[in-house]
């Protein structure tokens, strides 16, 4: 009986001290830190594989905890007050071999109020904090990551619109040293009104910096204005027209001529393009100087709707036709105006001459 007694006492002494050396220290929070840089990351998160889109995953099995919890212990620490993350984009920014995070935040859904840029690099660190270059009224309404050139880096790409969607812009940023810079910003502030667009126009793997000016004007145009995504380079122009026939229509009518005729003279002033349209109303030996215009009509109604004017059938002999032409958007009466005087030629009304008439 002693002996049974002193037996099983050795055993589980034994037993103990086996227990004892066998169990596992409680790693420390560094470790996990470490743990989280070399171990797979969709511990994490789930990568699409077509993408850089990072989607976070909210229930996880208990093999990922401890690399997910981290990244997500992070992104709550640096979380705004108030605001969600709405995204996580994840790619080598600089080309140095390790992965960055950028961690969109919004009070709203698609509505982006801060957006930072993270680096994995044993533990997650701030790299910067984008500073949204817009000064007028907005939403920055997506973000993404992308190849823009024929290089292999890539820029994050903050894309906004107004809030009744009048305008549309974006603006892109370049990680380079440690820190984030504001490449290029193209948005409508001016007018608050116009479409700005990353495209590649010629489809040569290069993208452009495209502006969409839409005028209400007789041919419905579109002016495109496009240069390099990094505003290097030359910029050029081109002419579209929104009208139904997708092409220059002469106006069969004399009033209509003269509209056209003076909105194609703002346009071609303003972007210095040419019209040849613009040519086949008149049959003057050569054109108005270019201030002869605008002392007496308001053009500034172009960039909101049309060219606002009042137009005044004044004479009429055979084929011929004279009017009296002002701007509506003067104030009070003024005698002030152009007169012009139209003739049918081949079908067609041309303008033969364009007078001032000042009478005060």
């Amino acid at each position: 009986m002693l002996f049974s007694l002193l037996l099983n006492g050795c055993s589980e002494k034994s037993t103990n001290e086996k227990q004892q050396a066998v169990d596992p220290i409680k790693p420390s929070t560094q470790v996990v830190e470490q743990k989280a840089v070399t171990e797979p990351e969709p511990a994490a998160q789930e990568l699409d594989q077509n993408s850089n889109i990072v989607t976070p995953i909210n229930k996880r099995s208990s093999a990922r905890a401890t690399d997910s919890d981290t990244l997500d212990q992070f992104i709550n620490k640096i979380q705004p007050q108030g605001e969600h993350i709405q995204k996580i984009l994840k790619e080598d920014l600089d080309r140095d071999g390790k992965l960055e995070y950028v961690l969109v935040f919004g009070l709203e859904k698609e509505k982006i109020d801060d957006i930072f840029v993270v680096r994995e690099d044993a533990g997650y660190h701030i790299i910067d904090k984008l500073k949204d270059p817009v000064m007028v009224v907005h939403l920055n309404k997506d973000v993404k990551i992308m190849k823009l050139d024929q290089t292999e880096q890539k820029f994050i790409v903050v894309y906004s619109t107004s809030e009744v969607n009048e305008a549309e812009g974006f603006s892109i940023f370049a990680l380079e040293h440690n820190q984030i810079n504001n490449l290029n910003y193209s948005y409508p502030e001016a007018t608050g009104q116009g479409i700005r667009k990353l495209e590649d126009i010629n489809k040569d793997s290069v993208f452009e910096d495209v502006s969409y000016y839409r005028f209400q004007d007789t041919q419905q145009h579109t002016i495109m204005t496009y240069q390099k995504f990094d505003r290097t380079g030359p910029e050029r122009s081109e002419v579209l027209y929104g009208n139904k026939d997708k092409k220059f229509v002469y106006p069969t009518i004399p009033k209509d001529i003269i509209q056209n005729y003076l909105e194609d003279h703002y346009l071609m002033n303003r972007f210095l393009i040419h019209l040849p349209e613009m040519a086949e109303f008149t049959a003057l030996s050569e054109n108005p100087k270019n201030n002869f215009f605008e002392d007496i009509i308001d053009f500034s109604t172009m960039d909101y709707t049309r060219l606002d004017l009042n137009i005044k059938e004044i004479a009429i002999k055979a084929d011929q036709r004279a009017f009296l032409v002002k701007s509506n958007s003067e104030e009070g009466e003024s005698n002030q105006g152009l007169v012009f005087t139209l003739e049918k030629q081949s079908g067609k009304w041309r303008i033969m001459s364009i007078e001032s008439n000042d009478k005060s």
